[in-house]
């Protein structure tokens, strides 16, 4: 048998295990269950996590995001969180080079625009094209969110005050989206 093959024997109708192989019918089959595997056949599949950094000036918003996505898995991968608390120390953290694959980014902090200059430092500054950014604002009518889409390389924007939990998730969702595979390529 391979491994990590299992058997299962179906329950009589009255209840009772099978005694041995005495009085077995056609519908006491045996069932051969057996794990996935990974590519390289060593064991059932895991992933890592996916490392999202919740930059917010206000505590409370971690607490709730952590909260909100306890559990969670996003394309079949756990999250796992890190935290910065201004514009200046997101931007320290990525530059330190803490592997991170989304950032959930305020924009008022420091200043009324401290999230979206953080953007364009991330970007031009150090380089970091491919890293996932969503904007998410309590303040939208700062600056309006077609406007923010439109100047600033981010890959998805939420109002604070219409998030729920649901929708917190679609949106990390979509951002972590892996890349379509062109048809015939392997």
């Amino acid at each position: 048998m391979e491994q990590g093959a299992m058997h299962h024997r179906p329950m009589p109708a009255s209840g009772q295990p099978h005694r041995g192989h005495a009085g077995r019918g056609p519908d006491d089959d045996l069932i051969e269950l057996i794990d996935d595997l990974d590519d390289d056949g060593a064991g059932p599949q895991t992933h890592a996590p996916w490392r999202v950094l919740i930059a917010d000036d206000d505590p409370s918003v971690h607490e709730a995001t952590v909260a909100a996505l306890a559990g969670q898995r996003i394309h079949d991968r756990p999250l796992s969180f890190l935290h910065a608390y201004s514009a200046g120390e997101t931007v320290s953290l990525l530059a330190a080079g803490s592997p991170v694959h989304l950032v959930l980014l305020d924009v008022v902090m420091e200043s009324p625009e401290a999230g979206l200059h953080a953007v364009d430092e991330i970007r031009d500054t150090l380089g970091l094209r491919d890293l996932k950014i969503v904007i998410r604002t309590g303040q939208p009518g700062q600056k309006p969110e077609q406007e923010i889409r439109r100047n600033y390389a981010i890959d998805g924007y939420a109002n604070k005050a219409e998030l729920t939990r649901g929708m917190l998730r679609e949106v990390i969702a979509a951002a972590l989206q892996p890349p379509a595979i062109p048809n015939g390529a392997h």
